[in-house]
């Protein structure tokens, strides 16, 4: 059992997504509870239970590289890396129906809001936050138990906490659910599209909801980042089989050559060549690298000794390899796909910048997470390069995993409203081991807020429900880290100056405007 499986659709997508991955198990690792709400433009909401058909019709290979002018296909590979090549299609048709369901009840929510009279905010608050209750500690202690295999080496109070959000968010998603059944009986659900959006005009009509349209446009916006992620996994685990598929091709042509076994030639040219290394070089390695290691010399050394066997190894292979393709033909028929444009929104979060810079930056931050601090200085060095050429948009996404991350959010919401937003988060990146809500409040003294507004802000949760907005525009958008950075809608990979300058450049030539940094 895992007690994370994701509750709402959004993540059920993202969870379709890994499972591509997944090689040669369909089991799922543990996962962050969802409690998405809905929001304005998007809500993610659990859809009747309607499995795809499952097609038992043989699939075709698909080409995927020649050697030698022989054609490899997935027919040649590894079978269950075959199977997620020749699947990927289905597993893509899968997420535009769930994401099209999906939509749909978000306009159910939107169109149930408006007869009230209420933000879908405030309908779900009404419907559904207001109604889950705590879970007990007899049902805590049962998921416990069930799951102690899963759980044994973790901290039990994180374990507790977890549990918790699990429990809840299995509440919330059963409460959702009712809510969406009965809102179809209110709001008549026409599907004017039942194969899905592939292939039809953003204009074109999927389905009507209560009479309002929900177009193939909408559709395939919400899934830039799910077909992405979905064909960028194929694709990492096609290369690996077919890499490996040449490389044991080429070997064995070698060793018949040779008139000797496959063996005989790894042995000689990769296993005879490994020494091991001196005391000297495994002094050297933990010199270069000690400030990344938190043993000392002597408890780590054998480690260390490993390590750098497998790194000889694995160049003693790569040599190999490179001497057995020198002579070969070799051409890949799949490349990498590119990564999509998506419609970010800037929402009414804190902006740094000109208002009217051909490039935004949208971040989605955790003010608890190393690998964001360390994009501060990144960002700063943007500035001073580029000016007035690019404006940075900040919105929130806590990870579950930080425990002050959540209420370090709110907080920074709080400075916003008082117009000291990068004053004050400048201060919550540097000082990231101490965001309980008693230092919160005091770096609210040290940059001159309004204490009796920033205490009643922080202390009533007035900014919760704006950060679950971000957070699930996030998932949306395919940020399941951060930083999550989208330059003019293009995901950044690489946390790196060059990557991001890279994005940058890209989109000043998009916009016809001359990628120069600027040298004020």
């Amino acid at each position: 059992m895992n007690i994370f499986k994701p509750l709402l659709v959004t993540l059920v997508l993202l969870s379709l997504i890994t499972d591509v991955t997944a090689q040669t198990s369909r089991r799922r690792g543990a996962r962050r509870p969802s409690t998405a709400a809905p929001t304005t433009d998007q809500s993610a909401t659990q859809p009747d239970p309607a499995p795809a058909p499952i097609s038992t019709a043989p699939r075709t290979p698909i080409p995927l590289a020649t050697l030698n002018g022989q054609t490899i296909s997935s027919a040649d590979i590894e079978p269950n890396v075959g199977e997620e090549i020749e699947g990927l299609e289905d597993k893509i048709a899968e997420a535009r129906r769930q994401v099209t369901e999906m939509q749909i009840n978000t306009a159910l929510l939107e169109a149930e809001a408006a007869k009230r009279r209420v933000t879908p905010q405030q309908l779900y608050e009404q419907e559904i936050a207001g109604r889950i209750t705590e879970p007990t500690p007899a049902e805590i202690a049962k998921v416990t138990d069930e799951n102690r295999d899963q759980l044994a080496q973790a901290d039990p109070a994180a374990v507790k906490q977890q549990v918790v959000d699990f429990l809840k968010g299995e509440r919330e998603g059963q409460l959702t659910t009712d809510l969406i059944k009965r809102l179809k009986i209110s709001y008549p659900v026409v599907m004017v599209a039942p194969d899905g959006s592939a292939n039809l005009a953003a204009s074109a009509v999927i389905a009507t909801v209560g009479g309002r349209p929900i177009s193939a446009g909408t559709i395939e916006e919400r899934l830039k980042p799910i077909i992405y992620k979905l064909r960028l996994n194929t694709y990492q685990l096609a290369k690996q089989a077919v890499e490996l598929h040449i490389n044991n091709t080429l070997l064995i042509a070698e060793a018949n050559r040779r008139n000797v076994g496959a063996d005989e030639i790894v042995r000689k040219e990769v296993s005879d060549k490994i020494h091991a290394p001196t005391q000297a070089e495994i002094a050297k390695f933990y010199e270069e690298n000690k400030a990344r290691v938190t043993a000392d010399l002597p408890t780590i050394s054998n480690q260390i000794a490993t390590y750098l066997q497998e790194q000889e190894r694995q160049r003693l292979e790569q040599d190999l390899s490179n001497r057995l393709r020198s002579s070969a033909t070799i051409r890949m028929l799949i490349s990498e796909p590119a990564l999509p444009v998506q419609s970010i929104s800037a929402d009414d979060d804190p902006v740094r910048g000109d208002v009217k810079a051909p490039v935004t930056i949208v971040e989605f931050t955790d003010f608890q997470c190393s690998a964001c601090a360390a994009l501060q200085p990144m960002l700063e060095e943007v500035f001073k390069a580029y000016g007035n050429k690019v404006r940075l948009v900040v919105r929130d996404f806590p990870l579950a995993m930080h425990a002050n991350s959540r209420k370090a959010a709110e907080a920074a919401n709080a400075a916003n409203a008082q117009n000291k937003f990068f004053e004050y988060t400048a201060l919550l990146f540097q000082r990231q081991n101490a965001l309980d809500v008693p230092s919160l409040k005091k770096y609210a003294t040290e940059v001159g807020l309004n204490r009796a507004q920033f205490d009643a802000a922080l202390d009533g949760d007035r900014f919760a429900a704006e950060i679950k907005h971000d957070m699930d525009e996030g998932v949306l958008y395919g940020v399941d880290s951060t930083p999550g950075v989208f330059v003019n809608g293009v995901a950044l990979r690489e946390l790196s100056v060059e990557a991001l300058r890279a994005l940058i450049d890209r989109a000043l030539t998009a916009s016809g405007t001359t990628p120069k940094a600027s040298t004020n």
